[in-house]
């Protein structure tokens, strides 16, 4: 009884530490992304203010180019302490707005640059299973992000005995949802 208490304590006490050290990536075109933006082609965008910021003065003979950021109205108006955290306290800085970010460049980027992909792996915990294909298709509807996986089962480079989807996935796979074999 005392081994079993004391094992789950070391647990609750351990859980903090291992949840701090998970890590989050979050880029451009994902809900809660903020930071610097490259335009390329895209429409010119609506600015919170007409001149761009500068905090620290810049070298003579230096012509910085300008940069275009994504940042929270709060963090626009006191640039001056959140310059340094995006590495743009030396550069005029345009702040674009929100409704411009999510109406106009997300969908834009995501159009561009986002596709899905095909990931493999070796499933070493089965003789029935050779090998698994994950296949993730990114699912983008206004700020919707939903995760589908498929597992397919049979000898690696040959036929295909069986496709079935991961069971916490299953809710998530709709009439629109296709697998190709490739």
């Amino acid at each position: 009884m005392k081994r079993l208490l004391l094992a789950a304590v070391t647990a609750a006490l351990a859980a903090p530490v291992l949840a701090a050290n998970v890590g989050v990536s979050v880029s451009v075109g994902q809900p809660g992304f903020y930071g610097r933006i490259n335009l390329g082609d895209a429409p010119h965008p609506q600015l919170m203010y007409a001149q761009p910021v500068v905090i620290e003065p810049v070298p003579a003979g230096v012509i910085p180019e300008p940069l275009y950021v994504y940042v929270p109205a709060y963090q626009a108006k006191n640039w001056r302490e959140y310059c340094r955290r995006y590495g743009a306290c030396s550069q005029p800085v345009y702040f674009v707005q929100q409704t411009w970010y999510e109406n106009v460049y997300v969908p834009r980027y995501r159009r561009e640059h986002l596709r899905s992909q095909v990931l493999y792996a070796h499933d070493i915990h089965s003789d029935v299973v050779r090998a698994s294909v994950i296949r993730a298709h990114d699912v983008h509807a206004e700020s919707v992000h939903a995760r589908v996986v498929y597992r397919v089962e049979g000898e690696p480079g040959g036929r295909t005995a069986k496709i079935s989807m991961h069971r916490r996935c299953r809710r998530a796979i709709s009439k629109h949802t296709i697998f190709t074999q490739g």
